[in-house]
């Protein structure tokens, strides 16, 4: 079950890391919007750095997307209509950092961190190099995220809008989120707690580690937990809908409501009250 898992969410990964547009977009600075970069160049095959740092102006609620990177994401927020982006970059020579160019999209709501795929359409491996990130952002508190096709941890703080995670090849952790509609393909762990839970539920699904949802202790859901590779456990008032067996349970959380459906995870879940 293991080695199906993995394919699963290496696969879920490889999707989400090729789908990129083929054109770059770096747009100019506005307003408080600054950029800049800090190189560092070496020849000779020698590994070679890059600094990215921009600061953008976002609106309340805005749309923030960030996919595509070979390393660990994290993500901090703030009560401040600014974001700040600060990425690392390291890679094998100069060439194939330019092959893998990141890409920053802004306008008033919205924001797009990501890299571009290769552009000369070549294979990555020993002898063609290699492009690794370390990917720090800090956000206003009130956005909504999607993070998808990261190779490495995910760790995000406190947001109010809603959070969204998928294809990850590391560990997932979120602080604290307004609501989760999805969290799937990730392999790893994964700990989130949700502030409200949407009229849409929650679905979880392809994971390769244990799970654990923190839920507000009024939520109204169905509950349908099946497929799970380990044990189920809740602190909250379910009641159990049929018979209790081992890496199942079905039932209503205070009486029902929208879904909570978690299934294949290759793991325990565990279900508690924030």
């Amino acid at each position: 079950m293991k080695i199906l898992f993995a394919c699963l969410v290496l696969l879920a990964f490889g999707l989400t890391f090729i789908d990129s547009p083929k054109a770059i977009q770096r747009l100019a600075a506005h307003g408080h919007d600054k950029h800049s970069t800090d190189s560092s160049h070496s020849v000779d095959g020698v590994e070679v750095s890059d600094q990215i740092n921009k600061t953008v102006t976002l609106s309340p609620g805005s749309n923030v997307r960030i996919s595509g990177f070979n390393g660990k994401a994290t993500v901090e927020t703030w009560d401040s209509d600014k974001a700040e982006i600060n990425i690392q970059v390291r890679a094998s020579s100069q060439e194939a950092m330019e092959r893998k160019p990141v890409v920053i999209e802004h306008t008033g709501n919205t924001l797009v961190i990501k890299t571009e795929n290769d552009r000369e359409g070549g294979k990555w491996g020993r002898e063609n190099g290699w492009v690794r990130h370390d990917v720090n952002v800090r956000l206003p508190r009130s956005s909504n995220l999607k993070v998808s096709g990261i190779n490495g941890a995910v760790n995000v703080g406190a947001l109010t809008g809603e959070v969204g995670v998928s294809g990850v090849n590391g560990r997932v952790k979120v602080e604290q989120a307004g609501t989760i509609a999805e969290l799937s393909g990730i392999n790893g762990g994964v700990s989130v707690s949700m502030m409200q839970f949407g009229e849409g539920g929650l679905k979880i699904s392809g994971i390769n580690g244990g799970v654990e949802i923190g839920l507000p202790a009024e939520t109204n859901a169905d509950v349908d937990v099946r497929g799970i590779n380990g044990g189920v456990d809740s602190d909250l008032p379910i009641a159990v809908i049929g018979e209790v067996r081992r890496g199942q349970l079905t039932g209503k959380l205070n009486g029902g409501g929208a879904p909570i459906k978690v299934s294949g995870v290759n793991g325990g879940v565990k279900l508690h009250r924030n």
